[in-house]
């Protein structure tokens, strides 16, 4: 989702449909943003990762990365669990089961990947159906906290011009939850489905299996895809449900004037640091690469970054700057901003 906020509007979407009050609906509306409190634990890793062994750091990462342990499944029934036993209130749970699924289920219907089924599963993947500022979603959380804040605002004496307003949500109060409910429900199930019809008619069209996951959305209806078209190059393309594909570009796989064997030995080198590190934001690895008279340095981007300019997520390269002399190297990220940061190297296996 946008953010914490449209998560607590669908929390008190869910607070009104089942009717709670006071601290039952305080609890639902926690439950709907308790996955987001994993940046405590997550701050916590990133204090103490440089001085874990490799492995260490990676197992932690599971549980304690942001959009990881806390937005998986395992984690949903734990903290039902816990409060069912503090409660013993079956509404109650009922509700705070819906409020910390809608969370999770947003999150992983947008375009970040996650970990859902973790720790069966440890693949990350998304369904990527709707992007961050999907404005039906938005707009649904958004009416739970305009009538509160509406009533709040009534009861300190002020917004009396609004008094139409409010009359007019007081007396059909439960018949706008149980709709925007329904449309939420409705639009929740049926984004992935189109999404999925999109993704076939794509495939037929480029005569190629189209990654449903890497699929990612941009905006309302659209979408970035891309597929490895030959072994040079990829194809990035932009489709919509309404036009098509209406924008494609090849983007060279690997970069360099003269790509001759002891490069490529550093491309895979650099390739395999990267594969054993955590997180895994590159789907599309494209490899840059540069020397010195003393240095090489590969550049791991995904391909995607060129259409997308403020995303993050696509935005982020892997700088690796290998001594020709002794075999040792340094490692950086660069963000969207263009801030370089230093690596801890204990997040990679050197082979």
């Amino acid at each position: 989702m946008v953010n914490s906020l449209s998560h607590a509007g669908i929390g008190l979407l869910i607070v009104s449909l089942f009717g709670l009050r006071e601290r039952e609906g305080k609890l639902a509306v926690l439950f709907s943003l308790l996955p987001d409190l994993d940046f405590i634990p997550y701050a916590l890793f990133i204090l103490l990762e440089n001085g874990l062994s490799h492995e260490t750091r990676n197992s932690l990462f599971y549980f304690l990365g942001h959009r990881e342990f806390m937005h998986s499944i395992l984690f949903i029934i734990l903290a039902v669990l816990l409060l069912h036993i503090a409660e013993r209130n079956i509404r109650l749970t009922i509700a705070c089961f819906l409020a910390i699924l809608s969370h999770v289920y947003l999150d992983y219907a947008t375009s970040w990947k996650m970990r859902p089924l973790f720790p069966f599963i440890k693949e990350s993947s998304t369904l990527g159906a709707f992007d961050f500022f999907d404005p039906v979603i938005n707009v649904i959380s958004m009416i739970p906290l305009f009538i509160l804040l509406l009533g709040y605002q009534r009861n300190k004496g002020k917004w009396q011009n609004m008094d139409p307003v409010y009359g007019f949500l007081q007396q059909h109060n439960r018949l706008i939850i149980v709709f925007i409910t329904c449309l939420f429900i409705i639009w929740c199930a049926l984004a992935p489905f189109t999404k999925l019809m999109l993704v076939k008619y794509v495939s037929a069209t480029e005569n190629c299996d189209i990654s449903y996951q890497n699929m990612a959305p941009v905006s309302f209806g659209k979408f970035l895809g891309a597929y490895s078209f030959n072994e040079t190059h990829y194809k990035i393309f932009e489709t919509t449900y309404w036009n098509g594909i209406y924008r494609s570009d090849l983007i060279p796989k690997r970069s360099h004037a003269t790509l001759n064997a002891m490069n490529s030995r550093y491309i895979s080198k650099a390739a395999a640091l990267y594969n054993s590190s955590l997180p895994q934001e590159i789907d599309y690895p494209v490899y840059n690469i540069t020397e010195s008279s003393t240095t090489i340095t590969v550049v791991i981007s995904d391909a995607r970054s060129v259409y997308v300019k403020y995303w993050e997520y696509f935005k982020v390269e892997y700088i690796f700057v290998f001594d020709k002399e002794n075999s040792t190297f340094t490692a950086f990220t660069k963000d969207q901003r263009s801030r370089e940061r230093s690596v801890p190297l204990n997040r990679f296996i050197d082979a």
